[in-house]
């Protein structure tokens, strides 16, 4: 990609990606701090101490969802960017936004843990993660559009992508309106990810 002056205006993947895998690396070790080891009042025991951590539980939940869940957008944006030559500044700033809303999601899961009783914490949460999906089938839609995919990537492969990618966009639509009506369930809908994904991958669309 070159500009009028003629100057090529994209750059590799390399500073991107690592800056990728920098931010991921601190939200998810960020998420823990919503762990907060309990201050017991009145006299301790194994049952007043049982009692506390199990309050914990929701905390915990979302810990250990979100952290799984950052895990397979990493893992996502990882070998989409394999097959990704170049970026230019739409690519660019489209994954800057991504990360933006990578780093939300140490509070939007502490909302959920602390609050998860009300509807409001799970609307947010989706919302956060429609916003990863969206921006991660963005990235794959502007490199394709502009060219920068190896040539040796077939056409069957880049349908795959292209459909694996816009299916965490649905499942977060229907988590999203699942959290209005029954929120706790909501974050759940995002355990279809693995077992779908592996049907469009063990069912690739054909030359």
């Amino acid at each position: 990609m070159v500009n009028s002056d003629g100057m090529d205006l994209s750059m590799d993947t390399k500073r991107l990606e690592t800056l990728v895998d920098g931010i991921f690396a601190i939200a998810m070790t960020l998420l823990v701090l919503s762990l907060v080891v309990p201050q017991i009042n009145g006299p301790l025991s194994n049952q007043a101490i049982e009692n506390t951590l199990y309050q914990l539980l929701p905390n915990l939940t979302a810990v250990v969802m979100s952290f799984l869940l950052l895990a397979i957008f990493w893992n996502i944006h990882h070998r989409t960017f394999k097959h990704i030559k170049y970026v230019n500044g739409t690519i660019l700033w489209s994954n800057i936004i991504f990360l933006l809303f990578i780093v939300l999601v140490p509070f939007s899961s502490s909302l959920v843990g602390d609050y998860g009783d009300y509807s409001i914490s799970h609307i947010i949460f989706n919302l956060n993660l429609l916003g990863i999906a969206l921006f991660l089938y963005l990235n794959w839609f502007f490199a394709e559009k502009s060219e920068f995919i190896h040539e040796k990537v077939d056409k069957s492969h880049i349908i795959m992508i292209k459909r694996v990618n816009a299916l965490f966009i649905i499942i977060a639509l229907c988590a999203l309106t699942l959290s209005i009506v029954i929120p706790h369930w909501s974050e759940w809908m995002y355990l279809l990810i693995i077992p779908l994904e592996y049907v469009i991958k063990r069912f690739p669309e054909k030359k």
